[in-house]
């Protein structure tokens, strides 16, 4: 895991920052999504001015490649245990499931130190080119009125640039 921000500042400034989190590679043979992630991290270390002000304002957590071992035994979609990883994210099993396991608890740890204002989670796709989004509805998965509903309409434009 990546953390990306700029350590100047006290510790209490540093709290203050809100957070996103990028995660990749949930599927094995989506490697678009690794050139994807790869070209954000270049654009968020980068000495630009904008890039700055990102690093100055927001804690950045990356997780780079979500099935490590799916990648490494060169499976399309699923894990070393046959799972698709993305199915898994509401009762992950430490075992048979570990980098979900972990990177749940990291996501609850975040957002309790701070206010987390984008989860993206980069994915390829067989048939669609260029780059599309897909959001959740808060509606749908019990939670009510969205706490950041501004910023679900300007993340795609976000992205674009």
């Amino acid at each position: 895991m990546l953390t990306i921000t700029t350590y100047t500042g006290t510790n209490e400034q540093i709290r203050l920052r809100r957070g996103v989190c990028i995660t990749c590679r949930v599927h094995p043979g989506e490697t678009g999504s690794s050139f994807m992630l790869q070209g954000m991290i270049q654009y968020l270390t980068d000495d630009s001015l904008d890039a700055k002000i990102l690093r100055d304002n927001f804690v950045f957590r990356i997780i780079p490649m979500l099935n490590p071992d799916g990648v490494i035994i060169g499976n399309h979609r699923t894990n070393l245990a046959g799972l698709d990883l993305n199915r898994q994210w509401l009762t992950p099993s430490r075992r048979l499931t570990a980098s979900i396991w972990h990177a749940k608890a990291m996501l609850k740890q975040f957002i309790e130190e701070r206010d987390v204002i984008l989860y993206c989670d980069l994915h390829g796709h067989a048939r669609k080119r260029n780059i599309f989004i897909y959001g959740c509805d808060s509606k749908q998965i019990g939670r009510g009125k969205v706490k950041n509903q501004g910023v679900e309409y300007c993340t795609p434009s976000l992205l674009l640039q």
